[in-house]
């Protein structure tokens, strides 16, 4: 059985879908196990015994994580750490699902995993620290970076869609590149 926290973000939400594998899943929203309070993610491994954890909880509000900088690394670093240390006391494997926010968009060529993180945001900066912790609290870990996660109604796609309906022309910025990733694809990578 996998078990999901963040069950109600885009890629709980998109493996939550029916007909979506045939692993058992459990997906928590925040009211069912908050990533912050380690009673409650003990609790939740406790009672339902995964053999995988997911963590697809964020603080992913980024231009706001500017002014809420402590909440948004109480979220995106000290939650983390809560799951890694609780799947790490259970010996459960933990994929951690972080952000390319986490490098300074330089380099003018695709990422690695490898290569050095070096955030510009605090939101970037907060999910750069739960990396860290999630490496530093459990041995058994995969931390997957993505970007421009949109699913049905919500992210990137839904946002332009939404503003090319009221107004005749739209203005983008034209200093980032991306790539997009669907949701429902994350979901079949991870979660099945």
């Amino acid at each position: 059985m996998i078990l999901v926290f963040g069950g109600t973000g885009q890629l709980g939400a998109a493996r939550a879908r029916p007909a979506r594998g045939v692993e058992p899943l459990v997906a928590l929203s925040r009211a069912d196990a908050d990533i912050t309070d380690a009673g409650a993610v003990a609790r939740a491994v406790d009672r339902w015994r995964p053999r995988l954890v997911v963590n697809a909880a964020a603080y992913n509000k980024v231009d706001e994580a500017e002014s809420r900088a402590e909440h948004a690394f109480r979220i995106n670093a000290g939650g983390p750490r809560t799951l890694a240390e609780a799947c790490a006391a259970t010996s459960v494997p933990l994929v951690h699902v972080s952000t390319d926010f986490v490098f300074d968009g330089a380099k003018g060529a695709p990422y690695r995993e490898s290569d050095p993180v070096a955030p510009l945001s605090a939101y970037g900066r907060s999910k750069a620290a739960g990396e860290v912790a999630v490496r530093e609290a459990s041995p058994r870990h995969l931390i997957l970076r993505t970007a421009w996660v949109f699913g049905a109604g919500t992210g990137f796609v839904q946002t332009v869609l939404d503003l090319a309906a009221r107004h005749k022309s739209l203005r983008f910025v034209a200093d980032q590149f991306g790539s997009p990733t669907a949701a429902d694809d994350l979901a079949r990578a991870v979660l099945v």
